[in-house]
């Protein structure tokens, strides 16, 4: 199959800066149509219509990409009226003669292959039957024999010397259900699982949702002591902080994270969440002209004036007894 043959320097030649993106790419599409209809150049007036624009066209002819008939190049033939001749086209691109010549070789080549192929002499190892048979040989060859009983035609090996293997014992026996619960309590044993997927406890569901909500979706299949981290971390900080957090982290990160484990240094270094304020435990019947009692030291009693002049002269009137 012929291919149209574009130069590598053709995207800074000084006439394509002069056309413009739009005319280079009807010239690139009018010499894919001669290489597959093996016009040798020549575009019909009917596909220069349907593929281009009168100023695109036109274009192409000023700087010479392009001849219509009467033109003066002497290296390109001169098509009919109306139709068009690609300038050089048959420089770097094979003729139609040629492209023939050598799909005719081609095929007289692949015709003698296969003339040779079915006229080499066969032998009776060579025929489909034997061949199958090989096939079958060989497979057998790789394919492993089990004996039903052991010592159907001669002695079995290590009868007498008792030296064939023997099946090891399983080294890990199955557990009974007591310790399988067990190990699934163990903080340093594997995390506790419903079926395939992992089991998120009740205190940390919050927090896996809300981070599922931003789209945020990394595996659970944590250890224990890692939700048990993770579920003080929920009291410390408070679930928006960790969100907050972790989805800084998730855009930060060079690869997506795989699972919620990514995210636990992160949340290590937040800061404590602030405390809530304290609510009065005054009941509601009491009222807002009820000043509740504040623990602390007492603030200084100030006096009036006067009072204290008037306990002064009460005192000095009174008897005094000698």
């Amino acid at each position: 199959m012929p291919h149209f043959a574009v130069d590598t320097s053709v995207h800074a030649h000084r006439k394509v800066l002069r056309i413009g993106n739009a005319a280079l790419g009807l010239w690139a599409r009018f010499g894919s149509y001669a290489c597959d209809q093996l016009s040798d150049g020549v575009i019909p007036a009917e596909i220069a219509a349907m593929y281009g624009t009168a100023p695109q066209i036109k274009k192409l002819l000023a700087v010479g990409m392009l001849h219509d008939a009467g033109h003066t190049c002497t290296r390109c033939a001169q098509p009919e009226p109306g139709d068009y001749m690609l300038h050089d086209y048959l420089g770097p691109n094979a003729s139609r003669a040629v492209v023939e010549k050598r799909r005719e070789k081609a095929v007289e080549k692949k015709r003698a292959q296969r003339a040779a192929q079915e006229n080499r002499p066969r032998f009776d190892d060579d025929s489909p039957a034997k061949e199958r048979g090989k096939e079958d040989v060989s497979r057998a060859k790789d394919t492993p024999v089990f004996e039903d009983l052991p010592g159907q035609c001669a002695a079995s090996p290590g009868d007498e010397t008792q030296t064939r293997a023997r099946p090891r014992p399983n080294p890990l026996p199955l557990s009974s259900p007591t310790e399988k619960r067990e190990e699934l309590a163990s903080p340093d044993g594997p995390p506790p699982r419903i079926g395939d997927r992992p089991q998120i406890p009740d205190s940390c569901r919050p927090l896996v949702d809300a981070l599922g909500v931003q789209r945020l979706v990394v595996g659970w299949d944590l250890q224990p002591g890692d939700w048990f981290l993770i579920e003080a971390l929920i009291r410390r900080c408070g679930i928006p902080a960790l969100v907050a957090s972790a989805t800084a982290s998730w855009q930060g990160a060079h690869k997506q994270p795989r699972s919620g484990r990514y995210f636990i240094p992160g949340w290590r270094a937040l800061p404590d969440a602030p405390a809530e304020p304290q609510q009065s435990s005054l009941p509601a019947a009491v009222g807002s002209n009820v000043i509740p009692f504040q623990s602390g030291p007492a603030a200084p009693v100030t006096h009036n004036s006067s009072v204290l002049a008037r306990a002064r002269a009460r005192l000095q009137e009174q008897p005094h007894d000698d």
